[in-house]
């Protein structure tokens, strides 16, 4: 990943360099807006992190340059105003993430790592589990080809999560990377509410989730859905046997397209 660090403050430069360095990312640094300019003009940068007080003006200036060039860089501003109408007034204006100073550089890492990671996703177009599968261009879920119809922030919910089998999400962790928001300004209840739909609509119970688990005191993981193995099963039974979050996002996705699902009276969903 290549990154232009413009920031003015010596100690706050060499901070944010090392650590970066040492995961790997390539930093060019920039001190003032003339030298930000003359840098995006001749290089093409997957992220940045811009100061908003440099010495001949102000990091939005180099935010406007880099979103009239055209360039879908990753813009973090970097900044010791902390109100909403600051926050917000930079998100409008093109930047995609806003750290307030004094700020912790592991975060601040961790942010453009979780970038990184995205980035190295960004080739794959679908996800595959058992009968479950997520379409990520199309944006389309389908269990066994029947559809399941989701909402826009449902579906990158859960396309963010089973990108990352796994891994545990906080809310603000989830806040960030589908809503690209924060929670010291968004509420963390928006994530819950989501999670709770979600819920609702693929797992057999949801008040005992076996898909979208919660991690007690951090927040929510996916648990990859598997159909039934079937040397584990009666030989009349093995065929399209589904573990029962799977069989329930069949039943719903066919009655949501208007098929009767299997034990409705309708043929069995394959």
């Amino acid at each position: 990943m290549k990154l232009l660090l413009v920031e003015d403050d010596l100690a706050v430069r060499r901070l944010v360099t090392n650590r970066l360095e040492v995961e790997g990312v390539t930093v060019t640094l920039a001190t003032t807006v003339a030298e930000a300019m003359t840098e995006i003009h001749h290089e093409i940068f997957d992220a940045a992190i811009l100061d908003l007080t440099l010495p001949d003006g102000s990091g939005l200036e180099v935010l406007h340059g880099l979103r009239a060039l055209g360039a879908a860089t990753h813009v973090t501003i970097l900044s010791g105003a902390g109100l909403e109408i600051d926050r917000v007034g930079a998100l409008d204006l093109g930047a995609d993430d806003y750290v307030v100073k004094p700020f912790f550089v592991r975060e601040l890492t961790a942010r453009i790592l979780a970038l990184q990671r995205r980035q190295d996703a960004s080739n794959v177009t679908a996800l595959h589990y058992g009968p479950l599968r997520i379409d990520l261009t199309a944006r389309e879920i389908t269990v066994d080809d029947v559809p399941l119809h989701l909402t826009t922030m449902e579906f990158d919910l859960l396309a963010c999560m089973a990108s990352h089998p796994r891994q545990v999400f906080s809310r603000d962790d989830l806040l960030r990377e589908v809503w690209h928001s924060a929670g010291d300004w968004q509420r963390e209840s928006t994530v819950t509410e989501h999670i709770r739909r979600l819920r609702a609509k693929i797992e057999v119970d949801p008040l005992n989730p076996c898909i979208l688990r919660t991690a007690r005191g951090v927040g929510y993981r996916f648990d990859p859905p598997q159909a039934i193995p079937s040397v584990k099963t009666p030989p009349a039974e093995s065929s399209g046997t589904r573990s029962p979050a799977l069989v329930t996002v069949a039943t719903s996705a066919a009655r949501s397209a208007g098929r009767p699902p299997a034990g409705d009276g309708g043929p069995a969903t394959t």
